[in-house]
C-alpha cells in the first residue's frame, strides 16, 4: 500500500503491486515509484465570459455537459484550452477532465445512445464521444501518477481536482474551466500566464523525471508566450541539465514534433541558443562544438520570412556527416530530408551575386530546371534556399515566376535518330544546358536544329571534358531520389533454373528496339486517349508477328490505318486474356501497400467484440 500525504489530508491508494509488475514487463526504461505531489499554496477562481469561450458552448457541448450533470458527475475543460481562452484565443482543440470513472462515463454514454470512438485512449482513461454525428469530444478521467519511467505512467484514478493539476507539467497547463465558466486555478497559472512566466509545477526536477519530454515542452512554451527579454529561471535551467540524458530514451519522431514548434515558434533563435546551452543537443543528434550564437543571427535575418524549422535547424550543421546523425536521430519525412540535403549541398554553392546574367535569381531557375525532373515540390525547397541565404526580398519574385516547359520530347530526339543508350542522358542535358543558357527562350526549332548538331559533332569531347559536380543534373542527386527497393529476380534468372538449353542462346540475343514511338504517333494525331494503348499494342502485335522486322514506315503507312478503322471492333473482340497486355500483368507492378485500417472499421471490430 502506499500512503500519500498531500495538504494535510491523507490519501490511501490501492495496491499497484500489479501496476509495478506491469510497468517492469512493458516498459524499456526503469520504472520509479511517484513519492509525492507537487502542494498547492491555495486554490484560485475566476469567472469568464469571452466570446471566444461562448463560440464553444455548442448544442452537442451542451448536451455532453447535461449528461455528465444528471449523472452527478463533474465535466470540465482542461489545459491548453482554458490558457488559450485566457489568452483570448479560441482553441482548436479542447479536452476534458471528469470525476467518473472511463466505465462509468461508457455506460453514461451507452444509456444515451451517443457513439463511441477511437477506443485507443480507453487504456490511459480517455473516452472519446461523438455527438450528432458532427463534434468530438475526448473525456479523461482525473488520475495521478503512480509508476513512471520517464515517459509513460501507470496511473491510479482520483475524484480530486487538484491531484490531477499536480501532475501537469507546466503552471499555465494545470487549468480547469467548468461549463458555467469559472475557472480552477490550483497552482496560480493565472498569474504566471498574465505576466508570461514559464514555471513547472512544484519541483522541476520531479515534473521532468516524469516525462522527459517536459524539457522541450518548456522551451517551446517560454519561445511562444514568454516575453522577449524574459531570463530563464537558474534553478529550472540547473534541473533541466542535470537530467538532460533522459531524452536519450525518447523516440525520434516525438523529439521532432516538439523541436519543429520550437524552431518554428515566435523566439526561436534566442529559445534555441538557450536550449542548446544546456548540454542537451547531443540526445537530439545536434553537434556540441559548434557556435550557438550563430544559429540566433540566423534566426533574425530570416524569421520574418516564416522559414519552416529545417531551414534554421540546418544551420547547426557543417556537412552532411553532421545532418546524417541527425536526420538518423529525428527520423524525420524523407520530403524534409531532401530539403535539408539540398540546403547544406547548395548553401555556399549558388547566390544571386554569382548570377553571369541580369537575373540575380538566374541560379535558382537553372537549379528548379535541373532538379524538377525529380521532386515536383523542389520549387519550395528553392524558396527555403534563398531565406536560408537571408535573401529576403528575391522570394516573392522566385515564386511568381513559372518554369516554362522544356521544348524537346524523347519522342522529337527519336525522330533525329537519339536511340536509348549510355550517351542519351548526356545529349539531353547539354540541349538543356543550352536552353537554360539562352533564359529558357530557345524554341523546339532551334535546339533540334542547332544546337544538337553541334552536341552530336562534339560528344566525344563533351563526355570528356564534363566536370563530376555537372554529372549530379546528369544523374540525379542523392537527395532527390526516392528509397531504393531491393531488386526483384530477373527473369532470364528464373529462365536459367529450368531451361538450362536455352539460356546461352536466350542471353545472345538482343531485343530490337521498337520502331515507334510516341512521338511518331502524335505526328499521325494519335493523341492520348483511353483508346491509346490498345492501338499502340496492335502495333507491337503486328511488330512481333514479324518477328521484330516491321519497319517504323511499314507500322505507321500500313498497319495503323487498318487498325483505326477497325478499332471498334478490336476493342470488342479483344478476350480478357489478352488486356493483360494492354495494362501491365500483376507481376510487372510494384508490390502494393496493405492499405490503413479505417477508423469507422476499427469502431466496428471493437463493436463486435464487445
Amino acid at each position: 500500500m502506499i500512503l500519500c500525504c498531500h495538504s494535510n489530508r491523507l490519501f490511501l491508494f490501492k495496491p499497484i503491486c500489479s501496476n509495478i509488475f506491469f510497468s517492469f514487463k512493458n516498459f524499456s526504461r526503469i520504472p520509479t515509484v511517484v513519492r509525492y505531489r507537487a502542494q498547492s499554496k491555495m486554490l484560485i477562481t475566476q469567472k469568464i465570459d469571452s466570446p471566444e469561450y461562448r463560440t464553444l458552448l455548442t448544442p452537442s457541448l451542451l448536451k455532453l455537459a447535461e449528461l455528465f450533470k444528471a449523472n452527478q458527475y463533474e465535466l470540465r475543460m482542461a489545459g491548453g484550452a482554458v490558457r488559450d481562452l485566457l489568452m483570448g484565443i479560441r482553441p482548436h482543440d479542447i479536452d476534458f477532465a471528469t470525476t467518473a470513472t472511463p466505465e462509468q462515463v461508457k455506460r453514461m454514454l451507452s444509456d444515451a445512445n451517443i457513439r463511441m470512438i477511437n477506443f485507443n485512449g480507453e487504456r490511459h482513461g480517455t473516452i472519446t464521444a461523438r455527438l450528432d454525428d458532427k463534434e468530438n469530444f475526448e473525456v479523461t478521467t482525473l488520475r495521478v501518477d503512480v509508476v513512471t519511467d520517464g515517459r509513460h505512467a501507470v496511473v491510479e484514478y482520483t475524484k480530486d481536482w487538484e491531484l490531477d493539476a499536480s501532475r501537469r507539467d507546466l503552471t499555465i497547463n494545470a487549468l480547469f474551466l467548468d461549463l458555467e465558466g469559472t475557472i480552477y486555478d490550483y497552482y496560480n497559472g493565472i498569474d504566471d500566464l498574465k505576466h508570461r512566466r514559464i514555471r513547472f509545477v512544484g519541483d522541476a526536477v520531479q515534473r521532468i523525471r516524469e516525462d522527459y519530454l517536459r524539457i522541450l515542452r518548456y522551451f517551446r512554451f517560454f519561445g511562444r508566450l514568454a516575453n522577449e527579454n524574459t531570463i530563464h529561471d537558474e534553478q529550472t535551467l540547473k534541473a533541466i541539465r542535470e537530467n538532460a540524458s533522459g531524452l536519450q530514451n525518447i523516440s525520434g519522431e516525438r523529439l521532432w514534433i516538439e523541436l519543429t514548434r520550437i524552431a518554428e515558434g515566435r523566439n526561436a533563435g534566442p529559445t534555441l541558443k538557450a536550449m542548446l546551452e544546456q548540454k542537451i543537443g547531443e540526445y537530439l543528434g545536434i553537434p556540441t562544438n559548434c557556435d550557438y550564437s550563430e544559429i540566433e543571427d540566423h534566426w533574425r535575418k530570416c524569421y520574418q520570412a516564416n522559414p519552416q524549422a529545417l531551414t534554421i535547424l540546418t544551420k547547426l550543421f557543417r556537412n552532411m556527416n553532421e545532418l546524417a546523425n541527425f536526420e538518423k536521430r529525428m527520423r524525420y519525412s524523407n520530403d524534409s530530408r531532401r530539403l535539408s540535403q539540398l540546403l547544406v549541398t547548395y548553401r555556399d554553392s549558388i547566390s544571386p551575386l554569382s548570377s553571369t546574367s541580369n537575373d540575380p535569381l538566374k541560379p535558382y531557375k537553372d537549379l528548379l530546371a535541373d532538379l524538377s525532373l525529380y521532386d515536383p515540390e523542389i520549387k519550395e525547397k528553392i524558396v527555403e534556399l534563398l531565406k536560408y541565404q537571408h535573401h529576403l526580398n528575391e522570394v516573392q519574385p522566385f515564386n511568381d515566376w513559372s518554369l516554362p516547359h522544356f521544348p524537346v520530347s524523347p519522342g522529337m530526339l527519336a525522330l533525329k535518330r537519339i536511340k536509348q543508350g549510355p550517351n542519351y542522358k548526356i545529349i539531353l542535358n547539354e540541349l538543356r544546358k543550352a536552353w537554360k543558357k539562352s533564359d529558357f527562350q530557345a524554341t523546339e526549332q532551334q535546339l533540334l536544329d542547332e544546337t544538337l548538331p553541334m552536341v552530336l559533332k562534339n560528344l566525344s569531347t563533351i563526355i570528356a571534358s564534363t566536370p563530376s559536380q555537372e554529372k549530379m543534373h546528369i544523374n540525379p542527386p542523392a537527395f532527390a531520389l526516392p528509397k531504393k527497393r531491393k531488386p526483384r529476380e530477373s527473369i532470364s534468372a528464373n529462365v536459367a533454373k529450368h531451361h538450362l538449353n536455352e539460356v546461352q542462346q536466350f542471353n545472345d540475343w538482343s531485343l530490337p528496339h521498337f520502331p515507334v514511338s510516341p512521338g511518331m504517333l502524335a505526328l499521325k494525331r494519335i493523341k492520348q486517349g483511353p483508346n491509346y494503348k490498345i492501338i499502340l499494342n496492335e502495333l507491337r502485335k503486328a511488330w512481333k508477328k514479324s518477328d521484330f522486322q516491321a519497319t517504323e514506315q511499314q507500322l505507321l503507312d500500313e498497319t495503323l490505318p487498318m487498325v483505326l478503322k477497325n478499332l471498334s471492333t478490336i476493342i470488342a473482340s479483344t478476350p480478357s486474356q489478352e488486356k493483360m497486355h494492354i495494362n501491365p500483368p500483376a507481376f510487372a507492378l510494384p508490390k502494393k501497400r496493405k492499405p490503413r485500417e479505417s477508423i469507422s472499421a476499427n469502431v466496428a471490430k471493437v463493436s463486435n467484440k464487445e
